[in-house]
């Protein structure tokens, strides 16, 4: 196979230099507080939130592990990702004003304004262990697993010396710049990530005769099997089952630990200047981020058609890149580095945020200096890496992880929406959520490997609400004074607060309504875009542009209905938003 030269180590070290670059200009600005360090002030505008959430979603194994989905389902095995697009836009709508009036760093330090007591505390250092380390550890495990199986394929060095190199050049910046340095490296990384893509989809497609010399090749490869749909059809024969397709439309997306926005993107839309720049950032995010597939069919098609079934099909993605002519070759390389370096950096600066806002700080040393913090949050990056790094000796399967830590966390998905919308919901509602959906998927992992993914996060789901909602019933309810002061934080609507709306005389706001409405908007936008440039490229050219304008036409509708929301704090610089007096709905009990 061919591997790096020169000119390659060339392009990846002018990369290498501009990451240290940038870490080095933030230095000092993330030195100044734990604030700065994890959160970039609270100042970041719209177009730098989606940019950085979108790179840091396409980590290196996002290829490598699409290819796989795709060798197994064709184009439709891509709804494993598209449905969590669907998650990403009900962040958008549903949380992403809350979280940034809710003025935390982490999902876990949501617990001490949401809930009360001892419990409360628990929990948030159970979520601080929970997500800092096993759901950060396990995610940055398989990222290093992915970083080696394509460097491997490409250069003489061994595992250890390339995992070892790499993640310790994105340690430096990381902790030199803190999330403003991690941002503004996603932004450049986004570029080339997204260059490199494009740049191997054109080599391998041009390589095995263009667009309809690829799909007159697949179809005859894989006759019956409908490849190139988007979806399963009526006639049945497909890759994908019917009751897959269902699981990832109406299921998955809400049933992960994204349901609520996930620790990364909870961060950046904390970091945002105001509640505006984190909808439109993280609207902005949820169309890239699906969009940002297309590349990667067309190269995992062209894989199909070169190298055949592959013993491990994640590798079809690199062995495509020795196609490239040397020089080439170092960009798509680069591209695959920022894509690690991207989202390394963001669970380097996320994993210790648990660890030291809501735990160390919070429970242990109370009244440190913020360099202390500092200190405590870097010492705190390198044990996460050297977890990590040993961690993804034992992953195998890109793909398999990414379903494993999914369902791992999917009972749990329900309660966090809940949370925000229902006064009922407590601290024992999320401990049983978790634990109930941690044993069922780790059994299904372990001890029934051969159940199909969809069919494990069913009954894991299935399994894991009843049980939730009976913990719920039989303990006791959070103090009214603490939901009181929650509801008036964040201001969540009405539906599920009727009781202390009214038991408190609170004004009652059509927040659900508006958010609901706007989500249903987002989805259709969504797929018209998603689907108008699938078509474009595999079907038909005019069809696919009369599905783009259809969604263009949606999203200046969206554009205003976000435009005139209410807003609860002052306009910044960098998007305009109207001064519009905010719409108080009253309703008697």
């Amino acid at each position: 196979m061919k591997q790096l030269i020169l000119i390659d180590y060339t392009v990846i070290a002018i990369y290498i230099i501009a990451s240290f670059a940038i870490g080095n200009y933030y230095h000092r600005k993330a030195g100044a507080s734990v604030d700065e360090y994890f959160l970039s002030g609270r100042r970041t505008p719209w177009w730098l939130i989606g940019l950085s959430m979108a790179a840091t979603n396409y980590a290196i194994d996002y290829p490598l592990a699409i290819t796989k989905l795709v060798a197994k389902n064709g184009v439709m095995g891509t709804w494993y990702v598209w449905s969590l697009a669907i998650a990403g836009i009900a962040t958008t709508f549903f949380f992403s004003r809350l979280w940034r009036r809710a003025h935390v760093m982490t999902d876990a330090e949501l617990v001490k304004y949401r809930y009360s007591g001892r419990l409360g505390n628990a929990l948030r250092i159970f979520k601080g262990v929970y997500f800092g380390v096993i759901i950060n550890c396990f995610v940055l495990g398989w990222i290093f697993r992915a970083l080696i199986k394509v460097m491997t394929a490409l250069t003489p060095f061994g595992p250890w010396q390339i995992l070892t190199f790499f993640v310790v050049v994105t340690m430096i910046y990381t902790m030199t710049g803190g999330l403003a340095a991690v941002i503004m490296t996603d932004c450049v990384q986004y570029v080339m990530i997204m260059i490199g893509a494009i740049v191997l989809a054109c080599y391998a497609v041009a390589h095995v005769g263009g667009i309809a010399q690829m799909s007159a090749k697949i179809n005859t490869l894989y006759e019956g099997k409908h490849y190139l749909d988007f979806s399963p059809g009526p006639g049945g024969g497909q890759v994908m089952p019917w009751s897959a397709f269902f699981v990832y439309l109406f299921i998955q997306w809400w049933a992960n630990k994204y349901s609520d926005g996930g620790g990364k993107h909870i961060q950046r839309m904390s970091a945002a200047r105001n509640e505006t720049h984190s909808v439109i950032g993280t609207f902005m995010y949820s169309i890239l981020y699906t969009l940002s597939t297309w590349p990667i069919i067309l190269a995992a098609l062209c894989s199909l058609i070169l190298f055949g079934k592959l013993a491990d099909p994640e590798m079809g993605y690199p062995r495509l890149m020795t196609l490239l002519p040397n020089g080439v070759l170092g960009l798509c390389v680069v591209g695959l580095l920022s894509a690690f370096m991207s989202t390394v950096s963001t669970h380097f600066n996320l994993g210790p945020s648990y660890l030291v806002n809501d735990i160390y700080r919070a429970f242990f040393v109370k009244d440190g200096t913020e360099k202390h913090y500092i200190l405590v949050s870097r010492l705190a990056t390198v044990l996460v890496a050297a977890a990590s790094m040993i961690l993804s000796i034992y992953i195998e399967s890109i793909a398999d992880m990414w379903q494993f830590v999914l369902s791992f966390a999917s009972g749990a998905g329900i309660v966090w929406i809940m949370r925000w919308f229902w006064w009922r919901i407590n601290a024992w509602s999320e401990f049983s959520s978790m634990i109930c959906s941690a044993v069922v998927a780790s059994y299904f992992k372990l001890a029934l490997p051969g159940v199909p993914y969809t069919t494990a996060l069913l009954v894991t789901v299935t399994v894991t609400i009843p049980v939730f909602l009976l913990v719920t019933w039989l303990t006791a309810p959070v103090p009214d004074e603490a939901l009181r002061d929650f509801y008036n934080k964040v201001k969540p609507g009405h539906w599920g607060w009727r009781r202390i709306a009214d038991q408190y005389h609170i004004q009652r706001t059509p927040y659900l309504t508006r958010a609901f409405v706007n989500f249903l908007l987002g989805t259709i936008l969504l797929f018209l875009i998603n689907f108008g440039v699938g078509t474009l490229l595999l079907r038909s050219l005019w069809l696919g542009i009369g599905e783009i304008a259809a969604g263009a036409v949606i999203a200046m509708v969206l554009v205003r209905r976000i435009q005139a929301e209410p807003h609860s704090e002052a306009s910044e610089p960098g998007l305009r938003v109207p001064e519009v007096q905010p719409v108080v709905l009253v309703e008697s009990a």
